[in-house]
């Protein structure tokens, strides 16, 4: 065998092996090893394939390409680490329990190795490890497509998947509710923006034609109604800014727009204070699906102002922990209240700026307004499924995130955070 043709073995094998870890990390979302702390399997499976991603690197190594995802990474990687700055003092003087500082830790620490898993399928594959990833979710949610369709039968699959969209979500019936994997179904949504936003070069690449198609019928199969509306709101963000900002257009728009999400993220903060879920529901007549009782609930742990300081990362969730166990709600399914909450007016402020607006901000110094633009728009897109779910947490959303963001940045110029 010659040379280049060992090297295509071994490539082959290495991807091979990069498919298996990332579809075991996709399939087993709510597994866990318990070795008296809980440590989930695609927290785990995430650091392996960060671990062989920093093994490849020291045999084949590529400084400018490893100095791109470094950047990134740590431009991805502030507002974890602004939350956790924020929590510390509240979690040193607050004297909260052990349980919550673990929580609120551990939450930081696997975004973290879900955003060094990504660097380094990119390292390893470069941008077709956009599509690699994304070829592990869709067969982590295919082996859940073929389970219940071998219970259930393909016709009634077929049936009840159709009319899951035609009704908008209305009518889920038991095939479809088995379904529901929030987390993938959301980060396939990331994928399905990206593609809307940057088709012009999706069109180009053979492995995003041929997995376009799935990608659509697995998000579809887990439809979650905000998903879709996420997904019309970060593409009219989009177009807006291809009008505003015109070819020559300068950095003024962009930049506004920019610092737009954080405000109006503040400002439904103070909408849920105000009681929006109760108008709704009561004047509107809306069903909020349990969100009126839950701002109910939390309304008493916060208050909107600049003396609120919050309670330190952690605490929202360890609240609903402890709830009775005649409680079906586990989670507050409102992240961005969650972060208000956790970390105060100020340390809200420092995420949701690190999130938005210097996200943006360094993506368009470094790829130009093209590439800042697209940020935005799946920016936007998670932003708003957070205010209805819990996808600033989602580990999978985080990753889907960050891989399409930095696989721009294998070609970036420019320079930013130096």
């Amino acid at each position: 065998m010659t040379g280049g043709g060992t090297r295509r073995l071994w490539d082959g094998l290495l991807a091979g092996a990069y498919l298996l870890l990332a579809c075991g990390m996709y399939y087993f979302h709510t597994e866990y090893i318990d070795l008296g702390v809980h440590f989930m399997y695609k927290f785990v499976l995430a650091a392996v394939l960060a671990a062989v991603s920093f093994l490849v690197f020291l045999v084949r190594t590529d400084l400018n390409r490893a100095g791109r995802l470094v950047r990134y990474g740590v431009l991805l990687g502030l507002p974890h680490l602004a939350l956790v700055l924020a929590s510390v003092p509240l979690w040193v003087f607050q004297v909260q329990r052990l349980t919550q500082i673990r929580r609120g830790l551990f939450d930081q620490v696997y975004g973290l190795a879900i955003l060094a898993a990504m660097a380094g399928v990119l390292y390893v594959f470069g941008r077709r490890g956009l599509w690699l990833n994304l070829a592990a979710m869709l067969g982590a949610n295919f082996i859940t497509v073929i389970r219940v369709v071998r219970e259930s039968g393909l016709s009634v699959y077929l049936h009840e998947l159709r009319r899951l969209i035609v009704t908008f979500s209305g009518e889920t019936g038991p095939v479809m509710a088995q379904m529901e994997i929030h987390e993938l179904t959301f980060a396939l949504g990331v994928y399905l923006v990206y593609y809307a936003l940057d088709w012009r070069r999706c069109r180009g690449e053979r492995l995003a034609r041929l997995l376009l198609a799935p990608t659509l019928f697995c998000f579809f199969s887990g439809f979650k109604r905000i998903g879709v509306a996420a997904m019309a709101a970060g593409v009219l963000v989009w177009l807006a800014l291809r009008l505003l900002t015109g070819r020559r257009g300068g950095p003024f728009w962009l930049l506004a727009a920019a610092f737009g999400p954080a405000a109006l993220s503040f400002v439904y903060v103070c909408l849920v204070k105000e009681g929006i879920f109760e108008f709704l529901s009561e004047r509107l007549g809306l069903d909020t699906m349990g969100r009126r009782e839950l701002s109910n609930f939390i309304d008493r742990y916060y208050w909107i102002g600049p003396s609120f300081f919050g309670h330190g990362a952690g605490f929202v969730t360890r609240l609903f922990s402890d709830l009775p166990a005649d409680w079906t709600i586990r989670a507050l399914h409102n992240d961005i209240l969650m972060i208000y909450i956790d970390a105060g007016f100020w340390g809200f402020w420092l995420w949701m700026l690190s999130f938005f607006p210097l996200r943006v901000w360094c993506v368009y110094r470094r790829q130009g307004r093209r590439a800042a633009m697209i940020c935005l728009g799946l920016q936007t897109y998670v932003l708003a499924t957070a205010a209805t779910d819990n996808t600033l947490y989602y580990i999978y959303v985080t990753g889907a995130l960050a891989i399409c963001l930095m696989a721009g940045g294998l070609e970036e110029e420019g320079k930013c955070l130096r």
